[in-house]
């Protein structure tokens, strides 16, 4: 009767001698011997951390400045605000959520299985916390405890990095920043401007800036002149309402500005750095340093929506909204109502619902800077990394991150447009592609209509065909298209705040 357990030998292959058997084989190859363990068992042993960590005890949900030195089962959430790597032994890092702060060591098995982010999110499950005298972390504001955790080797610590999507849950908890009460908010301590910091407040030592992301720029490999090696380095522009700078990231944390957005991420650096060479001020970030990533607290709403505006007022190239109007209907629909200059801004800036319209607009065409731009190599026009782009091309490398991108015709090719009631600044104007082609070639081909009496085909061209033109053809259409009325029709863009012209007729 057969057992129904396995037997000690089930697990050990059958030895056979390396030879094989076939005189006729002359390549016989060695066959592998089974050592007892399964594939999951070995890799349970060789990456721990390649499967899904289980609490194998109770840990107790606490805020950071209410944790109790010695032996605790803690969950601990918040976010890093700084790290660095000592001696590629473990990873030092400083987690907030608000309340107080923690510095955390993490004795990795290998560094390339933590790589963490400046404002990501992090859970840390712990079994002792030791006071931050006798934790060997130096002067790190408002830290009150540190705790040890050893990931794949002691089954009682662990720590996860969240990699949330925006706008979830868990992207925008454990935003707010230390020594801020949102329930009674005045003034956040120690905050200055940035134009004050760069003056004479970077001789406190303690002060907090609040900037907002204008540029990210290209990840750099910088040789050390003292020792032998390199380290990377990435510089961001950042500016507030005062003044602008240069923020420098160095090694691990070059990876954190990557998922920076220009215009919208909003920076708060505690204790930064200051250096000045020549008339360039750059600000740091040094081991007691904080940043927090798009902190959640007045200030940081305020400088937000400042940003937003100012990006609205300077930005040199936005997209038009194609899933806002279905264009043929506009340009040929029974809703073509004639609008003058003033009746658009009455309706925009008088009329309580904010709806999208569209109409017709009969305008002159009082200015072009054609000939302008072209001389100056910015006929056409994007944005990369934050950083203007322009060329006489459709296209264009990006000086930072030389990636090849996209351009539009630039607006601001045309000067102003006037009617009998007002008049509307070119660069004010977001373009459809078709109707650019229509205002530059839609003319001639009336002309050519009307003095040949000929067909002219106009479905391949385009108004990147003006970018192959020689000077003479550019200026020739330039002072074809000076102080000519058109017909334009156009839609407002509730969204962008924008008039945008879909179509133009001659």
């Amino acid at each position: 009767m057969d057992s129904p357990y396995p037997s000690i030998q089930s697990f050990y292959s059958r030895e056979i001698p390396p030879m094989s058997p076939n005189p006729n084989d002359e390549s016989p190859e060695p066959l592998k011997l089974g050592d007892g363990f399964t594939s999951s068992e070995v890799e349970a042993v060789v990456n721990p951390l390649s499967l899904p960590w289980e609490p194998s005890r109770t840990y107790e949900t606490c805020p950071i400045s209410f944790l109790e030195a010695g032996v605790r089962n803690y969950h601990i959430q918040g976010r890093v605000v700084n790290f660095m790597t000592v001696e590629d032994s473990h990873l030092f890092l400083i987690l907030t959520d608000g309340s107080g702060a923690i510095a955390v060591k993490v004795y990795y098995l290998d560094v390339k299985d933590y790589k963490p982010r400046l404002g990501q999110r992090a859970t840390v499950w712990s079994s002792f916390i030791s006071e931050p005298t006798t934790g060997g972390i130096g002067n790190v504001p408002f830290c009150t405890a540190v705790t040890s955790i050893y990931p794949g080797r002691n089954t009682a610590t662990h720590i996860i990095l969240h990699d949330d999507t925006p706008d979830s849950d868990g992207d925008r908890i454990l935003r707010c920043p230390l020594e801020c009460n949102l329930r009674e908010y005045d003034h956040l301590p120690e905050l200055m401007t940035l134009k004050a910091f760069l003056a004479t407040g970077y001789d406190m030592g303690e002060g907090k800036i609040l900037v907002c992301v204008r540029s990210v720029g290209l990840r750099r490999t910088i040789r050390l002149k003292q020792r032998q090696g390199t380290i990377d380095m990435v510089e961001v522009g950042v500016f507030d309402d005062t003044a602008m700078s240069v923020l420098k990231l160095w090694e691990d944390k070059v990876a954190s500005a990557k998922t920076w957005v220009p215009n919208q991420t909003v920076l708060l650096i505690s204790k930064p750095t200051y250096k000045k060479y020549g008339k360039v001020c750059e600000i740091g970030i040094r081991y007691n340093s904080m940043v927090d990533v798009d902190p959640q607290f007045p200030d940081a709403d305020w400088l937000r929506k400042w940003a937003k505006a100012q990006m609205k007022r300077e930005s040199i190239s936005i997209p038009f909204p194609s899933d806002t109007w279905d264009v043929g209907v506009a340009i040929h629909g029974p809703g073509r109502t004639l609008f003058t200059i003033a009746d658009i801004d009455d309706q925009v800036r008088h009329t309580e619902s904010n709806s999208d319209f569209t109409g017709k607009l009969s305008v002159i065409i009082l200015e072009m800077k054609l000939m302008e731009h072209w001389r100056k190599n910015t006929t056409c026009c994007s944005e990369c990394c934050g950083i203007p782009l322009y060329a006489n091309k459709p296209v264009g490398i990006c000086k930072n991150c030389q990636s090849q991108r996209d351009l539009i015709l630039n607006p601001r090719i045309i000067g102003s447009i006037v009617d009998e009631s007002g008049m509307i600044a070119g660069c004010k104007l977001v373009w459809h592609n078709e109707a650019w082609t229509q205002l530059f070639f839609g003319g001639i081909a009336t002309e050519a209509l009307a003095e040949d009496d000929q067909e002219v085909n106009l479905v391949e061209q385009s108004w990147e065909d003006l970018t192959l033109l020689d000077t003479n053809s550019i200026r020739s259409i330039e002072e074809q298209l000076l102080y000519s009325r058109v017909t334009l029709t156009f839609g407002w863009s509730s969204k962008l705040e924008r008039v945008c012209i879909l179509g133009v007729e001659w």
